[in-house]
């Protein structure tokens, strides 16, 4: 009674030859038994009752089984379906997940880490499934929101809105159970009423608890006023004029206006605006010029009305002048651009076969350009640096204006925000300005983000991955100016199709309130927010989200040493010639004492060669394009063992300028909060360097498997690779 084996069919030699990989995988399915003297026939009876009644998905509270279907393999990308793995696929009302018989996979000590708590990796949230594909003898059919299958399907390709695609086999799976499941996909995948998406019924059945997080929600008066009093405005009001959502439903309850108009002033004012969007304040800089959004006039208003409006801004501004309108609808690109560019652009990046990676590495430049994402980033970076630029140097008033005041002006409003108020850089900072520029101030993420598809269809404004996408280029240019990093901007992007937190479900604050108080509910309910990252990731994950070069540039003994250090190469310089002190300045090794304002203002660049692909976002998926040891987490990796360097160091050296008595109060070496540290005996950081592989889609793939290792071409290669530094992360003397 002791030991395993593993049990294979006898006859798989025979089958094995005339078969794909792909199903000799599915019939070396092994199972796990005990080794006893069992007939041949109760060991094969024994190990199928394993693989078909032992598998079971993780639930949410409220998710419940639609269906499932056996004897499914679901095939690794680019391996031309000839490489997978057998398993049983579950359809729940929240999720697609795929199990495989082999626990060993997904269970025990040698399993693979699950990065996040709430969503595994073998889980596909319906909320998060773009595109439905089904192929049949060959041919591949879009299936669109109210499509009934009554064919069997041979293979089921997902497309997902973080650029994934996962593709799953029916050959050996019972008929009755391919139709079902794939009519549950794409039923439960494609609702068409709020209260059908899953987060009702997860909110209804969660315990009930009140959300807590360090950011503001905007939903009290006192959150507001923090604003105001930050930016020292005194001649603006936090307003309840619209505290039942009378002068507008995607207007939130409170709203910030000059001080010297009168909630009945308003009343009448916000029935000329579309929608009721009245200007309302966005952010006060320190030279006292206000930045403020607003809608258009509805047809035919009188025009009187933006003229008082626009008197009380003036008056609210320490009189700097008129204010300056910018009219986005004539800045911006159009939502219809930026909807075709991205439909062209996914096409670039949805793909799963090596065949089409070789096709499109062939012309990829060219092709990325034809697709224009990158000039819809640069126009809005453009836009938004020409609105920062006259509030921070122009020194006037802004109002920037679209027809409905919930797209543009979103994005806008907050990259402006970026460029001129270094909170809005810090990840509470950032956090708190996406939940008052875009959550609170109604930005349609229900109908732009597909999540409820209504009238038989939906087109997708993916300007919140605009504005992610801009914050990125602005982190590439300026990156020490940003306490966060590249994997946090990521990850919000990915939490933004996740489907169980309020801060990306609703198209409203009035939506929000209505949903949570639905009728069909026993009692009123409240949705998590997106903030409390700990409902998601353990701290060693959260600690991803951090920029080490952001820590060395605001930490004041980091800061310190550095400048001590700086000024030690600046003395050890004179001595050089023009020519060499040059290349030092060039190589930032040398740096005048001269302050930037403490990059408190940054105006970045817009200029064409300087919008880059964000890859870890757009082609993490991409095995073949992958870089071992390389790309912007090797650079990562190299920053954190930097800043843990100084650390020790400096800490070492304060040990030996301190006596004995006092030696032993600051022992214990400062913290730095990086997930990469010197000191190897930290769980975090050994856990994530022996079972990871470090590669330019760190730490959201794995890295590409030995065979594709060998598939690194260019030009796309060559584009990807920013950096291929070898280190040693491993230093035995700390």
């Amino acid at each position: 009674m002791s030991g395993f084996i593993s049990y294979i069919s006898r006859n798989e030699v025979e089958r094995g030859k005339e078969s794909s990989r792909a199903e000799v995988n599915f019939r070396r399915t092994s199972y796990s038994l005990r080794r006893v003297d069992l007939p041949q026939d109760e060991v094969d009876k024994r190990a199928s009752a394993f693989f078909q009644n032992d598998l079971a998905p993780h639930m949410l509270p409220g998710e419940r089984l639609v269906a499932e279907a056996d004897s499914v393999l679901s095939f690794t990308p680019f391996t031309e379906k000839k490489k997978g793995i057998s398993g049983k696929l579950f359809v729940t009302n929240y999720k697609v997940c795929f199990l495989t018989a082999d626990r060993s996979s997904y269970e025990g000590p040698s399993a693979k880490r699950q990065r996040n708590k709430l969503i595994r990796d073998t889980d596909i949230p319906l909320t998060n499934i773009d595109t439905i594909y089904q192929v049949v003898s060959g041919k591949r059919r879009k299936l669109p929101p109210g499509t009934t299958v009554s064919n069997i399907t041979k293979y089921l390709e997902l497309h997902c809105k973080d650029f994934r695609v996962h593709t799953f086999g029916f050959k050996f799976s019972p008929k009755d159970q391919n139709k079902k499941l794939l009519n549950a996909v794409i039923h439960h995948a494609y609702p068409s009423k709020s209260n059908l998406l899953f987060a009702f019924d997860y909110g209804k059945n969660s315990p009930k608890q009140e959300y807590e997080c360090e950011t503001p929600l905007y939903e009290d008066v006192c959150d507001w006023e923090i604003e105001l009093n930050m930016c020292r405005c005194t001649k603006w009001r936090v307003s309840d004029v619209n505290k039942n959502f009378d002068i507008s439903i995607s207007l939130p309850k409170l709203i910030v206006v000059p001080a010297a108009l009168f909630n009945t002033d308003l009343m009448k004012t916000s029935g000329h605006y579309v929608e009721g969007r009245l200007p309302c304040w966005c952010y006060t800089h320190k030279n006292g010029a206000s930045l403020v959004r607003s809608a258009d006039l509805i047809p035919d208003a009188e025009t009187k009305y933006e003229d008082v409006m626009k008197s009380a801004i003036q008056m609210a501004d320490q009189h700097l002048g008129k204010p300056v309108v910018f009219n986005l609808q004539e800045h911006c690109p159009t939502i219809r651009d930026v909807q075709q560019s991205f439909e062209k652009f996914k096409e670039l990046c949805l793909i799963e076969t090596k065949k089409d990676f070789l096709v499109q590495d062939a012309s990829w430049m060219s092709r990325l350009d034809d697709t224009e994402w990158l000039h819809q980033v640069r126009y809005c970076l453009q836009c938004s640096r020409e609105v920062a630029d006259t509030l921070h140097n122009k020194k006037r008033t802004v109002i920037i204006k679209e027809n409905d005041g919930r797209h543009y002006t979103c994005l806008v409003s907050s990259l402006v925000q970026v460029m001129l108020n270094p909170k809005c850089r810090t990840q509470v900072g950032l956090q708190a300005l996406i939940q008052r520029e875009w959550v609170a101030m109604g930005y349609p993420f229900q109908r732009n983000g597909g999540l409820v598809i209504k009238d038989g269809g939906s087109e997708e404004v993916p300007l919140f991955l605009l504005f992610l996408d801009c914050v990125w280029q602005i982190l590439q240019q300026f990156p020490s100016a940003f306490g966060v990093s590249e994997t946090y901007l990521t990850t919000l992007w990915d939490c933004a199709s996740c489907g169980l937190f309020e801060t990306f479900l609703f198209d409203s604050i009035y939506q929000q309130s209505r949903f949570t108080g639905d009728g069909r509910s026993l009692r009123k309910f409240r949705l998590p927010p997106v903030w409390d990252w700990s409902r998601q990731f353990n701290t060693s994950d959260q600690q991803l989200f951090n920029n080490p070069l952001y820590l060395m540039k605001c930490n004041v003994n980091l800061k310190r040493a550095i400048k001590e250090s700086k000024r030690k190469v600046l003395s050890s310089c004179r001595k050089m010639d023009r020519n060499e002190l040059y290349a030092y300045k060039l190589n930032n090794m040398y740096s005048d004492d001269t302050e930037d304002e403490d990059m408190n203002v940054i105006l970045p660049e817009y200029s064409a060669p300087l919008i880059k692909l964000w890859t870890q976002c757009y082609v993490r998926w991409q095995a073949p394009a992958q870089i071992i040891g390389g790309g912007n987490p090797s650079l990562y990796l190299q920053q954190c063992l930097i800043v843990e360097e100084i650390i020790h160091l400096q800490h070492q050296i304060e040990l030996l300028q301190m006596n004995s008595k006092r030696r032993a109060v600051v022992s214990k070496r400062p913290q730095s909060d990086l997930i990469f540290s010197v000191d190897m005996d930290m769980p975090a950081s050994s856990e994530f360097l022996t079972n990871t592989v470090l590669s330019s889609s760190f730490p959201f793939s794995p890295g590409p498997s030995k065979e594709d290792q060998q598939l690194l071409l260019t030009p796309i290669s060559a584009y990807l690779e920013n950096s291929a530094i070898d280190y040693d992360y491993r230093n035995s003397e700390d």
